[in-house]
This record gives structure tokens, sequence and C-alpha cells, in this order.
């Protein structure tokens, strides 16, 4: 798959999603404004890239994510999409994931095609109403050096590797299951994992993987320890 195609299904995605045609997410994902008008605005940038490791494999393209600072308060250690709160001043969602993608990995909005934006998500723990925007950017390289104390890394992960049956599994802390997708630093899991896991379906890209496969985390993993083995 050339990144033509790679743009063509990202666009197909904002499309459908501006329809109402995706599918369901996870039920605890699920956004009521009903119930949960007071749930705080923020947005997550899905920023893809022409891959820098063609041997991954299809489709072909790079997915940005960060790995937070281990000595944050709340979600230290884990990997997510880049992406925050929604500041007063920013002029809209779109505006709030361009503004912490470039304070997180270093990349100016002016590099950043933005496709459009996919239906808000409810984070319940957070009491967050989240919107994924989907963006790409021609060129992933020269990012701008960033110490905003809250992300330990950026990872530019292939979308070839997310895809490979050997890096998925589902992650269960505690009580909580969702699904999982490992990378160089440790387990992608809980909301971002869900969604990946939702939009990796709708693209139709999805590998068949053993959905039996279970991750169990500590709470010390979970919070930016080192990875142990899923079971089969």
């Amino acid at each position: 798959m050339d990144t033509t195609a790679v743009r063509s299904d990202l666009a197909d995605l904002v499309a459908r999603a501006a329809r109402g045609e995706l599918g369901d997410v996870p039920d605890v994902h699920r956004f009521d404004p009903r119930t949960q008008a007071d749930y705080r605005e923020a947005a997550v940038l899905l920023l893809l890239t022409p891959t820098a490791a063609p041997e991954a494999g299809p489709p072909g393209a790079d997915l940005f994510l960060v790995q937070r600072s281990p000595l944050l308060r709340h979600h230290p250690g884990q990997i997510a999409l880049p992406g925050g709160r929604r500041d007063p001043e920013d002029r809209d969602i779109v505006h709030t994931a361009l503004r912490e993608t470039h304070e997180e990995i270093g990349l100016p909005p002016e590099r950043v095609e933005v496709i459009g934006t996919l239906p808000r998500l409810a984070v319940p723990i957070s009491r967050y109403a989240v919107t994924p925007v989907v963006g790409w950017a021609e060129d992933g390289t020269d990012l701008a050096e960033v110490d905003d104390g809250e992300v330990l890394h950026t990872l530019r992960v292939p979308v070839g590797h997310l895809l490979d049956p050997a890096s998925r599994a589902r992650v269960r802390l505690l009580t909580h299951t969702s699904a999982g997708f490992l990378v160089p630093g440790g387990w992608v899991w809980g909301f971002t994992g869900n969604l990946l896991d939702h939009v990796l379906d709708e693209l139709g890209w999805t590998r068949p993987w053993d959905r039996d496969r279970v991750h169990r985390m500590s709470l010390a993993e979970a919070h930016g320890g080192p990875p142990t083995t899923a079971e089969g």
C-alpha cells in the first residue's frame, strides 16, 4: 500500500465518521452528551507519516506515540497518542490537538495536514470527552526538541508492527481489560489501546490475531516499569 492509498483510507474513515457509519466503540468510551456534558474537552492526534521502516510491511506508514514521564502524578509512564486538554485560548478542538502535539513531539502545526475528526469518546476515569483528530505529515523528521516535563520520549511506530499478531493481546490490569499493542517501551493499553483497535478495524487494516491472548499487567508496569510476556 502506498502513501496515496493510506491517505485515501484515512479520508474515507473521516467521511464515514461524519455520516455516522462507523462501528461501535467499547461501551466504556461511548460519549453521552446528556449524562457526560460536564466532561472536560480534550483531543488526541492520530498522526501518520510515510514509514521509515518499509520492512515492517503494509500499510507503509508510521504512527506517532509518546511515553509519558514516570514522574507524573496522573498516568505516569503510559504510552499514548499526543494530545491533551483544551485550553481556553484554543480556537477549536483541532487547534488543541495540533498545539499539544507541537508541545509533546516538536512537530509544528503547519507540517500537519488535518484530514478530519472522529466522534468524541469518553474517558470516565478522568472525566474527559476526547476528540480524535486524524492527521498526515509528509515529513516526520527533524522534530524540535521538547522539554515540557510530561513526555519521556517520542515513539514513531510502524503501523505494520502494530498490526503484527505477535504485537497484539488483551491487556488486563486488576479488573479492567482493554485492547493492547506491544511497542518499544511497553504496552499501549487502556483508552489508547481501545482507540487504536477501533480505528485499525474501521480502516480495514487489522490482521487476524489471537484474541484469547492476555497480558496481565502489574501496577508497576502500568506506571512505566518493564513489560512482561503475554500469556497465550
